[in-house]
């Protein structure tokens, strides 16, 4: 969480480097000088009085009196000077300014630009890559008496972008509220942080950070962070970022904190069971991510996350536990050309807590589609080879046995040939042929049940043979796998794929539609009906009998039925699946522009052979997309069982705002029926209502109506402060089984520049600003 003093300043930063740098063209265009008093040219000098008028390009100056020294090139300007700049306006008593060094002195000097006014007693441009002010006042208010301000005795401003405060002090109205002794900032980090809170899950806390430049500039930015939390005890913290080489295109990340006494640690329990909590000492995290380009088309990229334990993401960085829960661990080359990828890469299991395909290493050959010697003919494959192991994790979860590894060599490689045409002028059609062949240096079986089958080896055949059948239940590809595993040998396995994808479109327009309250001037309707049909044939053995690394994941949409967008190679088998739909689309015209009024996207799969469901016909998919107007937005998602294999789920979001001082927020997510989620039905509900101009109300809940439980609720009255808006406000959340969390939200926010907050905040149980989160 930035401080108000350091965004405000970093205005002012921004709105005087852009003023100044402007300047540079100065010298390097002609110059025209006019008065409505007496032009001279005494000892060399040209002197302008009364009413001087200095125009260059874009930009003019106005003041009372001028002096141009062409040998020095030197320019005096005394007396009311206004400067005017396509984006701001400067005012001053004296300033003198070099054309040649672009050094600059000024004295009495203030400005605006929007939402920024400042002024300062002195100003000193030794270059144009850094500019020296004393006695500076900044503000957003635009108010002969401003309700807050920001004093600075000395400032130094380089023009890359970062700045030193020396003496600083942010005032509400004539108090002062923070000082600052010394300050490193720049446009996106600020030099301090200092955030106190209160969190049902960290009880009460103070997180604190600094900034710093590593070197020159801000090339690498280091911050160092000292935090304690009630319940968790004290942490530190160094963190990085950094940019480097051909206009700055390599770049990274560090990350690394430490907790010396975390008394307590969330684990998580079995499903209805509440979490348990233990104690643990000595808790850390490790970050590193990095992209180099060795070239233009060469480059390397790290992601490393070590991790002390399966908890500390959610109990110190929760929002981004929340997105990854299981960070990656890898390391790649890669070189990019136009026409093919060449990636090497390393995958290992740091954490052995987390499962993991290993990748140790893989080698992957990507040609992206192209036409053959000019022919009508397009190719595009891929071809890799990996030693390749899956690592589960060792965490006993709901009380099951860990499973055991597996690994293997595996080469893949995959070509197709595609021959787009249109006939007759309308019909689009792309026949496609593939071929793929993958071979295995291990194979093996998961068995379903706590035994292995019984088998012996046939003495005359030497082949094995089942003595158990009804202990021989393989798990189907997109199961998870329990713990017995029958292994194999080497195994090879050919497929081949063919598929044609035909559509064609037709549009009608209705310039007669007319409806302002609909947002309708005229009316194009665009129809674009297609069919994919994709035919695939295993030739070898089936995935239940391949180790599965790349494979399938339970979704509830549906799966891709071409090639190389299906990506689970392990889990390829014989299919036959025709995708039909129709794209219907809406258009209008609006300011000038097509836009689109209303999309509606409807889709099915006919599955004549379909190994990952037993069911003839896909769901039905609808996807609709309806703004009319500015105020109103509707999206709908929808998926409906043909068959009786089918499930039903309705994703639904709407916006309105059916007044200025009044505007709500729905959205739905419901399931039913899928083997692989439980049933939901969500929905979320967020208002806003303005009682008159300085008051407001606010609300946001989630209600889960399966389980009849209100997730979350939080309420807010706001406050308008002319500049500021007050927020204030309380929020539950119920994390069904386990604790719930309660916060207290506060929060100052600046109206023309949003993105600044005071440094305050108690809303760690639904958004805690993490430490190395930047806001």
């Amino acid at each position: 969480m930035l401080s108000t003093g350091f965004r405000l300043i970093l205005l002012l930063l921004a709105c005087s480097v852009c003023a100044f740098a402007q300047f540079g063209s100065f010298g390097d265009i002609p110059i025209e000088i006019t008065a409505d008093g007496e032009t001279t040219f005494e000892g060399g000098v040209a002197v302008a009085r009364d009413n001087v008028q200095i125009h260059y390009g874009k930009y003019s100056i106005y003041c009372d009196y001028a002096e141009y020294n062409p040998e020095t090139r030197d320019v005096l300007l005394v007396g009311n000077i206004r400067l005017y700049t396509p984006n701001e306006v400067l005012t001053g008593q004296r300033a003198l300014f070099n054309l040649e060094t672009k050094q600059m002195r000024a004295l009495e000097f203030s400005g605006a630009r929007p939402p920024l006014f400042f002024n300062a007693f002195s100003l000193q441009a030794p270059s144009m890559k850094e500019i020296r002010v004393k006695d500076a006042f900044a503000t957003t208010d635009d108010s002969s008496k401003p309700d807050f301000r920001v004093r600075s005795r000395s400032i130094r401003i380089h023009t890359d972008s970062w700045v030193v405060f020396v003496n600083s002090t942010l005032f509400v109205g004539k108090v002062p509220i923070f000082w600052f002794p010394y300050l490193w900032a720049n446009i996106k980090n600020t030099g301090f942080e200092f955030l106190p809170g209160f969190d049902s899950r960290w009880g009460a806390y103070i997180l604190t950070a600094y900034n710093f430049p590593i070197g020159k500039g801000d090339a690498i930015m280091g911050r160092v962070r000292a935090d304690y939390r009630g319940k968790f005890g004290a942490g530190f913290g160094f963190d990085a970022k950094f940019k480097y080489g051909k206009e700055d295109r390599s770049y990274g990340d560090f990350i690394g904190y430490y907790a010396v006494n975390s008394a307590t640690t969330t684990t998580s329990g079995a499903p209805g069971e509440p979490s348990e909590k233990k104690n643990t000492d000595g808790r850390y995290r490790v970050t590193f991510k990095h992209r180099l380009f060795l070239t233009d088309d060469i480059y390397a990229t790290a992601d490393l996350n070590l991790l002390s334990d399966v908890d500390f993401l959610e109990d110190f960085y929760p929002n981004e536990f929340r997105l990854d829960p299981q960070p990656d661990n890898y390391l790649s080359l890669t070189k990019w050309e136009e026409f093919y990828t060449l990636t090497l890469m390393g995958r290992w299991q740091v954490n052995d807590f987390q499962e993991t395909t290993e990748r140790l290493p893989e080698l992957v050959f990507d040609f992206k589609q192209h036409q053959l010697f000019g022919l009508p003919v397009y190719y595009d494959g891929e071809s890799g080879v990996a030693q390749l192991r899956r690592s589960f994790s060792d965490e006993q979860a709901f009380g099951q046995n860990g499973f055991p590894n597996y690994q293997s060599f595996r080469f893949d490689t995959y070509h197709q040939i595609s021959a787009p045409t249109q006939l007759f002028g309308w019909l689009n059609i792309n026949p496609r042929a593939g071929i793929r062949l993958t071979y295995y240096s291990e194979s093996g079986t998961f068995w379903e049940g706590g035994n292995s089958p019984v088998t012996e080896v046939d003495p005359n055949t030497g082949e094995i043979q089942v003595l158990q059948n009804t202990a021989r239940k393989q798990r189907s590809p997109l199961n998870a796998p329990t713990n017995d595993l029958q292994t194999g040998g080497a195994v090879t396995r050919p497929v081949a794929n063919l598929g044609v994808e035909v559509s064609t479109k037709f549009s009608r327009t209705y310039e007669r539609i007319q409806a302002r309250w609909l947002g309708l001037d005229g009316l194009r309707h665009v129809v674009q009906p297609y069919i994919n049909f994709s035919y695939v044939q295993n030739f070898g053995p089936a995935p239940d009998e391949i180790y599965q690394f790349d494979r399938l994941v339970p979704s509830t949409q549906l799966t891709p039925i071409d090639f190389p967008q299906f990506t689970g190679i392990d889990t390829i088998d014989t299919w036959a699946i025709a995708r039909f739909g129709v794209r219907n689309r809406l258009l209008t015209r609006r300011d000038q522009r097509t836009l689109p009024w209303l999309t509606l996207d409807t889709f099915f799969d006919g599955n004549f052979e379909n190994p990952y469901t037993d069911a003839s016909m896909s769901n039905i998919f609808n996807n609709l997309r309806f703004q009319p107007v500015p105020w109103f937005s509707l999206e709908l998602d929808t998926q409906l069982p043909l068959v009786a294999e089918g499930f039903t789920e309705v994703g639904t979001r709407w916006r309105f705002m059916p007044t200025r001082d009044f505007s709500f927020y729905v959205s739905n997510r419901y399931i039913d029926g899928n083997e692989f989620f439980s049933d939901n039905s969500q929905v979320d509900f967020s208002a806003y209502y303005r009682i008159n101009r300085n008051w407001a109300v606010s609300l946001y809940e989630q209600y889960e109506f399966v389980s009849n439980v209100l997730q979350y609720q939080r309420y807010m009255i706001h406050r308008d402060l002319s500049s500021w808006v007050a927020s204030f406000g309380a929020q539950v959340r119920d994390n069904e089984g386990g604790d719930t969390d309660y916060g207290v939200l506060f929060v100052l926010t600046l109206k023309d520049a949003p993105q600044v907050t005071l440094p305050m905040q108690f809303n760690q149980a639904t958004s805690p600003v993490e430490p190395s989160s930047s806001n």
